[in-house]
């Protein structure tokens, strides 16, 4: 049974003790995650090591937040963006296709223009196959338990107090921070893609009122760029100065996905009329 929401907004000591409870768990686990099955298993990428810390990771997620929504910030489940599976499928779809339609065909614009190149290493049934064991993965790993901290009980907990902007860029300067902690490498160009992901999917929830959205976008997002990222052999994408991954993967997207929320009233997006 859900707990009731709180009448009165959550006061500054509240909001502040849930943010810090909450990024402190999911840090020292992400890093316990990456730094102890790496121990185990070593630096290099294996599929085993990368189910565990997938499985650990939503395993880990699911049960903290389910404890943080009773205390500090007393919430409901709904108030995370989650809805029922119907909806929430459609919301998911959408999200996905926010991120995908624009950056698929750019990759083949890129590649029709020959300024890159795919290569085809596998029959397509062993690509099906991958596709979808790499989905779940990104789902257990990144979607599910990131969209779960950041778009949900993050971005819930800040709107308690503060108005949509205030919570876009709350949840967006705690998800920066978080993965260059957790990601180990401090580059102003990986913290600028941290920044602008994160901040695209709080307009996105936002937007839609729907946390299934920015879990779709993520895991379109997550599951193109690791399959074109080296650890997935079937298909190959030429990009050595990674030039054509910028344009198809991030700046069209992006760029099309803002203007289009923007353009689009909230009542819009699928599901909601």
């Amino acid at each position: 049974m859900e707990p009731p929401p709180t009448a009165a907004p959550p006061t500054r000591a509240v909001v502040t003790t849930g943010v810090l409870v909450v990024f402190a768990a999911v840090t020292g686990w992400w890093l316990l995650l990456i730094d102890g099955v790496g121990a185990l298993t070593g630096t290099e990428y294996t599929r085993g090591a990368h189910i565990v810390r997938a499985v650990g990771a939503t395993l880990f997620v699911v049960p903290l937040i389910a404890l943080v929504l009773r205390f500090p910030v007393r919430l409901r489940w709904s108030e995370l963006g989650l809805t029922g599976w119907r909806l929430g499928a459609r919301q998911f779809v959408y999200g996905a296709a926010r991120w995908a339609v624009p950056a698929w065909l750019t990759l083949a614009v890129l590649v029709g223009a020959g300024w890159t190149e795919v290569t085809v290493r596998a029959p397509v049934a062993e690509i099906a196959v991958a596709l979808l064991g790499l989905t779940a993965l990104v789902l257990l790993y990144e979607a599910i338990p990131e969209e779960l901290v950041f778009r949900g009980y993050f971005f819930a907990v800040l709107g308690g107090r503060h108005a949509s902007v205030r919570s876009v860029l709350g949840q967006a300067a705690l998800f920066t921070v978080w993965g260059a902690l957790v990601g180990g490498r401090l580059s102003v160009d990986r913290m600028v893609l941290f920044a602008l992901f994160a901040t695209l999917l709080g307009v996105l929830r936002t937007v839609t009122g729907n946390l299934w959205s920015c879990m779709g976008f993520h895991t379109a997002f997550q599951v193109t760029a690791q399959f074109f990222g080296g650890a997935w052999t079937q298909m190959e994408l030429h990009d050595p100065d990674l030039i054509a991954t910028a344009v198809a993967f991030v700046a069209v997207p992006f760029a099309s996905t803002a203007v289009l929320l923007w353009w689009r009233q909230p009542a819009e997006a699928p599901g909601d009329r």
